[in-house]
C-alpha cells in the first residue's frame, strides 16, 4: 500500500491541471471560482464519467479503478458544471417527496400504534414479538427490541431542548406518548419502528398507501431511507449505484402505474426508487404535482452532453415519459 504523495494545489493549478488531461475550459477564472465553491474533490464526482475508460488488461492502481487520468475528447468544466447543478435540483425535488413520506409515516404509525397502546414503541408486548426477538444488527447488543429502544433514547436526548419534549418530561413521568415520541425519529428511525409493528398494524398502514404487501413497503422505505441521506447529506445522487436493490415483486401488491418496475433490470439505479416515491406520494397526497415535476425535471432539464442521459446513467427505461405514474393527474383540492 502506497503513501499518499499528490501536492496540494491552487484552484488555478486544478483548473491546469484538469486541462492538462483533455478537459476543455473557455474561461480558466470562472472555472477557479467554481473551484472554491465547490472543491476539486466533489466536482471530479461530475467529470469521472467524461474520463477514458482503462484497456483490457491496463494495470489498475486499486481494484475499483475503471477509467484512466486522461478525459476524453469533446468534455468541458462547463459540461461537469451543469450536471451538478442538475443534481442539486434533483436532490431538493425528491425531498420534497420525502418529507411527505416521511411526516406521513410518522403520522400513521403513531395512530396504528396509539390504537394499541399509547406507550406502544417502548413495550414489548405491543409490537411483534418474533421481530423483536431477533439479534441485533452487527455491533448493537441485545435483540432488536434492545437495539431500538437505545436508537430511541438517543433521539430523544437530542432534542430535549425542544419545548415539548421538555413539557412532557417535566410534567409527566418522562415517557413521551407515541403521537409526541415519533417526532423525534428521523426517517430510519420511524422506518425501524415500522419493521417492529405487528403484521396487521404494519399492513394497515401499507394498504392505506396502496402497497399489500408491508414486507415489501418497509423494503422500500429503507431504500428511499438511502435516496434521503444522499439528498440531505448533498451527495452525488443521479447516477448512483443504491445501497439497496428494488427486488422483483408481484405487481398485483400495487396499483397498475407502480407495476412496470415489477420486473426491472437495474434494481441499483435511480430510477425505480423515483418511481416508487412518486407513486407513495400520490397515495398520501392525491393533490400532488410532483411526478409530473419529476418528469419535467429529467425529460426537459438533464443537461445536453455528449454519451450521457438518463436512460444510460440513471436507468430510467425507453419510453418512460409515457407511463402513466409520469402522466399523474393531481385530484382537485377540497376549498
Amino acid at each position: 500500500m502506497a503513501a499518499y504523495d499528490r501536492p496540494y494545489l491552487t484552484y488555478e493549478e486544478q483548473v491546469d491541471l484538469m486541462v492538462s488531461r483533455g478537459l476543455e475550459c473557455l474561461s480558466p477564472a470562472d472555472a477557479a471560482s467554481t473551484l472554491a465553491q465547490i472543491g476539486y474533490y466533489r466536482l471530479s464526482a461530475y467529470t469521472y464519467p467524461f474520463r477514458k475508460l482503462l484497456a483490457p488488461g491496463a494495470p489498475r492502481e486499486s481494484p475499483v479503478q475503471f477509467r484512466e487520468a486522461e478525459f476524453m475528447p469533446g468534455y468541458s468544466i462547463d459540461h461537469a458544471v451543469s450536471l451538478y447543478a442538475f443534481d442539486h435540483s434533483l436532490r431538493m425535488l425528491c425531498l420534497d417527496a420525502l418529507k411527505i413520506v416521511e411526516v406521513a409515516l410518522r403520522a400513521r404509525v403513531a395512530y396504528v400504534l396509539g390504537k394499541r397502546d399509547q406507550f406502544g414503541y417502548l413495550e414489548r408486548g405491543a409490537l411483534d414479538e418474533d421481530t423483536c426477538r431477533t439479534h441485533a444488527p452487527s455491533g448493537g447488543q441485545g435483540d432488536m427490541f434492545d437495539y431500538w429502544i437505545k436508537c430511541y433514547e438517543d433521539r430523544q436526548a437530542r432534542a430535549t431542548s425542544e419545548d415539548f419534549v421538555r413539557h412532557y418530561v417535566q410534567k409527566y413521568d418522562g415517557r413521551l406518548p407515541v403521537w409526541v415520541a415519533v417526532e423525534v425519529l428521523d426517517f430510519g428511525a420511524i422506518t425501524r419502528l415500522y419493521s417492529l409493528l405487528r403484521r396487521e398494524d404494519q399492513n394497515e398502514i401499507s394498504r392505506g398507501w396502496g402497497v399489500a404487501n408491508a414486507r415489501q413497503l418497509h423494503s422500500w422505505l429503507l431504500t428511499l431511507g438511502n435516496v434521503r441521506n444522499l439528498c440531505a447529506h448533498h451527495s452525488r445522487l443521479w447516477n448512483k449505484n443504491l445501497t439497496y436493490a428494488i427486488r422483483r415483486f408481484n405487481p398485483t401488491i400495487v396499483g397498475p402505474d407502480l407495476g412496470h418496475i415489477s420486473n426491472f433490470d437495474r434494481p441499483k439505479k435511480l430510477y425505480a426508487s423515483l418511481a416508487i416515491l412518486a407513486y407513495l406520494v400520490t397515495q398520501i397526497d392525491p393533490t400532488t404535482n410532483w411526478p409530473r415535476a419529476l418528469k419535467t425535471k429529467v425529460s426537459k432539464k438533464f443537461p445536453a452532453i455528449p454519451g450521457l442521459s438518463p436512460e444510460t446513467e440513471m436507468g430510467f427505461p425507453p419510453g418512460w415519459t409515457e407511463q402513466p405514474l409520469w402522466n399523474y393527474e393531481p385530484a382537485k383540492k377540497n376549498r
